[in-house]
């Protein structure tokens, strides 16, 4: 019997992570992660410092957001649409002692666009697909000197810094 409710319930949470990942796939948002020293070059290239403000579209496991607090002082905002991913940051937020500092929200980017204002950086690690969907709204609603970061996949109509990689770190003012 007890074997029975162990093997129920690891199938419930692989039922949970696999139809997360589903979610995040079909959104165009598949969980992508880049390493601790990519995210920090990229921190480091928009001069992240103590009490800015950091937006993390599509934060994953939250680990941006944990490396952003701790090691520059930053506060984070992170938000994703796994249900998976979403409770993994959560937690992850809760167990690295950032709660203060972090905030997590479940759902699409568009449904949370009101995070970007007073954002001093903006971090995404998103599809070119989803870069050219959200584009022309977050120039428009971020303050004059936000800074964007992206990994990867640049914007096609507007101009940033890149950064050699691989993965490319692109920047955007």
């Amino acid at each position: 019997m007890i074997i029975q409710i162990i093997f129920l319930v690891f199938l419930i949470f692989a039922l949970f992570w696999f139809l997360s990942l589903l979610i995040a796939a079909y959104s165009g948002a598949p969980t992508i992660y880049s390493k601790d020293k990519i995210i920090k070059k990229a921190l480091y290239a928009v001069n992240l410092n103590k009490n800015q403000k950091i937006v993390d579209f599509g934060c994953g496991n939250g680990r941006v957001l944990i490396i952003a607090s701790r090691g520059f002082g930053a506060r984070g905002v992170g938000v994703e649409i796994s249900p998976f991913y979403y409770l993994l940051a959560k937690l992850n937020v809760l167990f690295s002692g950032e709660s203060k500092n972090i905030k997590i929200y479940f759902g699409n980017i568009r449904d949370h666009e009101k995070l970007v204002n007073g954002a001093d950086v903006v971090y995404l690690y998103l599809l070119d697909k989803i870069m050219r969907k959200i584009e022309p709204w977050i120039f428009n609603a971020l303050k004059k000197n936000t800074k964007i970061i992206s990994i990867t996949f640049p914007f096609k109509n507007h101009k940033g810094q890149v950064y050699d990689g691989p993965p490319k770190i692109y920047i955007y003012n």
